[in-house]
């Protein structure tokens, strides 16, 4: 996965510095101080430049305000180093002024005021001279801004330099660009080796790093004994996975890309989506990177109808279907699933190698799906409608655990069987408390879903008695054979029509007495082989005595006899299934008298 990392940190670099003279290198080695958006202003200290003879010097001038600018993220120069002490350069984000100051100007000044290069000595010199000024005048601007910004909102602190009569950053100068990137290359040679192999690149360097991937994915730690190779000794790390200055910064990009175009979310838990590109034909390789480049960096722009694109979860930026519609099987794709809590990065689940032909016939499943007639304009409330859509969101909240979810994400990529006594044990437990016919519906597409996909072990059920055909029956067998890999047996289709007469009760008893006293006699949705057939006569009976048991009603009964004939004894098909199917009955109740074409001739009773 590592090596996937640097290849994706080294095709981003690649195709955004396409014609651009300036070294890829600093791109990599600046942060973007505003990519979570809480970052919206800038207050720059600007300083204005005197040259007198061999000598250089800087006179404070003012605090200036200004909006953040994307396009200025490499003349801003930051990045962030150690939380209580100073960053790489002189940028960095504003907490309370008087500690900033102290933990991160002054300390970084202080560092580097005895420098051999003239300009920043000079700089840090000017910095020390008028720090009471400029804290002065940075404690009233940020007051300023701060009532004029959300909560979690803040400022960046950076230094401009009037040259010229013109305003220059300090990524404008390449002493500042040097200093940068020597000092991350010295952050790195805290643990360090050199002439040895990379790990990552296979190629002997000058030098290797042993904490390149601890900096770079805080999955990887150096700080448990049992993690480093040689044992105790901190500074052996690089035996375990000696990187070099290259290899670290493709990391870093490759990373760095992930966080911003390859997060998602699925089912509540965040996961990367990375892709491995597989060795093929050079040109066509290149046309596939660009492909992928171009979707993921701007897809509201590059990816034709957007907004209507179909999605495997409920996270908005998804754009999964598009990649591997555009993709050919030259490249797999890795989800990588993570939490993250207190900065401490842990993974969950690592789905690797998944083809985008499979991703294709997930998709594929879902559309068919969700085609039925059953699951469009269904009413889910007071004059609200909606589709029943498939998606691991929806699917989420019937399952327990987020390990047992990311086990059946894992074995739906994979095309690993399980068995689907689990569903239905998943799917009744939350539909017995709530009876809610959205549910029901979402829990039945699921299972179709899974069915479809072909990720369901076969139940071999016996199949009993032959068959009989009425005229009614033989409109029932066309709606079942819609679904002929759900309704195999007359088991399930008896239990399913049972739901269906069930709910039939229940709606005269409530329009007649206000109340559904016959609900008790379900169960709790808990009813095995014996129940369903102790419960057909006791509606029967009921019917009887509220005067309703005749035309559809006795029609219903006549064709459920039949089911019941059919499915003989013994029908070894366990409670929770047995239920669900009787409950997706009960919920259908309306759409089966439709199809039957007899909901008008009992409206009319």
């Amino acid at each position: 996965m590592i090596q996937t990392i640097k290849e994706l940190g080294d095709f981003k670099s690649n195709y955004e510095n396409q014609g651009n003279a300036r070294s890829p290198v600093l791109s990599i080695v600046v942060q973007n101080p505003n990519k979570d958006g809480n970052c919206p202003k800038v207050l720059m200290a600007v300083f204005e430049k005197v040259s007198e003879k061999d000598t250089i010097k800087f006179n404070y001038k003012e605090i200036r305000v200004e909006d953040f600018s994307k396009d200025k993220i490499l003349k801003y120069l930051y990045r962030k180093k150690a939380p209580q002490g100073p960053d790489f350069t002189l940028s960095s984000k504003i907490t309370e002024v008087d500690k900033f100051f102290k933990n991160k100007i002054e300390s970084w000044v202080e560092k580097y005021k005895s420098t051999n290069n003239m300009f920043i000595n000079s700089l840090c010199n000017a910095v020390e001279r008028s720090k009471d000024s400029i804290k002065k005048d940075l404690e009233t601007k940020y007051r300023e801004v701060k009532s004029q910004l959300k909560k979690n909102e803040g400022c960046l602190f950076t230094v401009g330099i009037i040259q010229d009569e013109d305003i220059k950053y300090i990524g404008d100068f390449e002493d500042f660009r040097v200093l940068l990137i020597e000092n991350v290359k010295e952050d790195y040679r805290e643990i360090a080796q050199k002439g040895h192999i990379c790990s990552v690149c296979g190629e002997r360097k000058d030098e290797v790093y042993g904490n390149s991937i601890n900096k770079v994915f805080k999955f990887y730690t150096l700080d448990k004994p049992g993690y480093i190779a040689g044992g105790f000794d901190k500074f052996n790390a690089w035996k375990n996975a000696p990187v070099c200055f290259e290899c670290t910064l493709k990391l870093e990009e490759g990373k760095k890309f992930m966080d911003e175009f390859l997060k998602y979310k699925m089912g509540g838990q965040q996961y990367y989506l990375i892709p491995k590109f597989i060795f093929g034909l050079e040109e066509e390789k290149k046309d596939i990177v660009k492909t992928f480049f171009k979707c993921t960096l701007n897809p509201e722009k590059n990816v034709p109808d957007f907004e209507s694109i179909k999605r495997i979860s409920n996270d908005e930026k998804e754009i999964l279907e598009v990649l591997v519609g555009n993709l050919k099987d030259i490249l797999t794709y890795n989800f990588l699933f993570f939490k993250v809590k207190k900065e401490k990065f842990e993974i969950t689940c690592l789905i690797e190698d998944v083809l985008p032909s499979r991703i294709s016939t997930i998709y594929k499943t879902k559309r068919e799906v969700e085609s039925f007639e059953i699951f469009k304009n269904v009413k889910v409330g007071k004059n609200k409608y909606m589709n029943i859509e498939f998606t691991f969101d929806v699917f989420r909240k019937f399952v327990p655990s987020i390990n047992s979810f990311l086990e059946i994400v894992d074995k739906t990529f994979k095309k690993v069987k399980f068995n689907s006594d689990l569903l239905f044990s998943w799917f009744m437990e939350r539909i017995r408390e709530s009876y809610m016919k959205q549910e029901v519906l979402e829990a039945f597409l699921s299972f179709l879903f899974f069915k479809r996909l072909g990720v369901l072990f076969e139940e071999n059920y016996e199949q009993k008695g032959g068959k009989i055909m009425n005229e009614l029956k033989e409109k029932i067998e066309e709606f079942f054979n819609k679904f002929p890999d759900i309704f195999y047996t007359p088991s399930h289709k008896t239990v399913f029509l049972l739901g269906v007469l069930t709910q039939e009760l229940l709606k005269i008893q409530f329009k007649d007495r206000g109340s559904t006293p016959f609900r008790k006699h379900l169960k709790n949705l808990k009813m095995k082989e014996e129940d369903f057939k102790r419960l057909f006569p006791q509606i029967q009976n009921k019917l009887e005595e509220y005067k309703k048991n005749k035309n559809y009603y006795r029609d219903l009964e006549s064709l459920i006899s039949l089911y019941f004939i059919e499915s003989g004894k013994n029908w070894k098909i366990n409670t929770d299934e047995l239920n669900f199917y009787f409950v997706l009955g009960m919920n259908l109740s309306d759409e089966i008298s439709n199809y039957l074409k007899i909901k008008e001739e009992v409206e009319n009773e």
